[in-house]
């Protein structure tokens, strides 16, 4: 609503220049521009000025994305696991990766590979001695994406958590030393998690906005009882 009357206000100020070529339209108008880009324009690098703010709405259909959970190119599953955090921490420390860059990069390397099930696949990647493995479940009106995720260090524990994540595409600044350019990237962002404990062996639906939590069928976990929380 901001940007269509700051439009309005724009569209306006040039006919007022055209009707009445005074200093007054004139200051109006760069309040207009100023107005239109006050969210948008980063800085002034050189000569070139850079509107890195994304602009773009929240990526929410996943069939046509770039990087996907549904299919390929698979998100990597190791970039869900540090955005999970260690268990020795508590708070959130990464809050979001771009993903553009991180995909194939050495600091995710592993083999990635998909298993079919009802519903969406599972997709798991080597992390060092363990693995990392995680499943769509839905995603919300707003565009809030929900995903359950398994991780393993090598040991007997299985940690599983729901991730609560939002995919948007921005720009980033880069620099060869000589020159500046703009380049686009997609990066996924935490909203929150829910943990569910080591050994997690219930059932996790999305649907009409709930987020249903089974207890768990088989080892103890973080959840002996059911629970529907509000995901809209």
């Amino acid at each position: 609503m901001y940007r269509i009357i700051n439009y309005l206000a724009f569209i306006g100020c040039i006919i007022w220049i055209f009707l009445d070529q005074s200093p007054e339209p004139v200051v109006v108008l760069l309040l207009t521009v100023a107005g239109f880009f006050r969210d948008d324009i980063h800085g002034v690098i050189g000569k070139n000025v850079f509107t890195l703010t994304p602009k773009n709405q929240l990526i929410r259909d996943l069939e046509s994305a770039r990087y996907s959970f549904i299919s390929p190119e698979f998100i990597n599953p190791q970039i869900l696991n540090d955005l999970s955090g260690w268990l020795s921490d508590t708070g959130d420390q990464i809050v979001s990766i771009n993903i553009s860059e991180s995909n194939d990069s050495n600091r995710y390397y592993g083999d990635v590979t998909s298993e079919e099930t009802d519903g969406y696949p599972i997709v798991t990647s080597s992390a060092e001695e363990g693995w990392v493995s995680y499943k769509y479940i839905g995603n919300s009106f707003s565009g809030v994406h929900i995903v359950q995720t398994w991780s393993n260090g090598g040991g007997s524990g299985v940690y599983t958590k729901i991730l609560l994540v939002t995919l948007s595409s921005d720009s980033t600044l880069e620099s060869n030393g000589v020159s500046y350019s703009k380049k686009p990237r997609y990066v996924i962002k935490l909203v929150g998690s829910l943990p569910l404990g080591d050994r997690y062996q219930g059932q996790v639906k999305y649907r009409f906005g709930i987020l249903s939590i089974s207890p768990c069928e088989g080892m103890k976990s973080l959840r002996e009882s059911g629970s529907r929380i509000l995901v809209i």
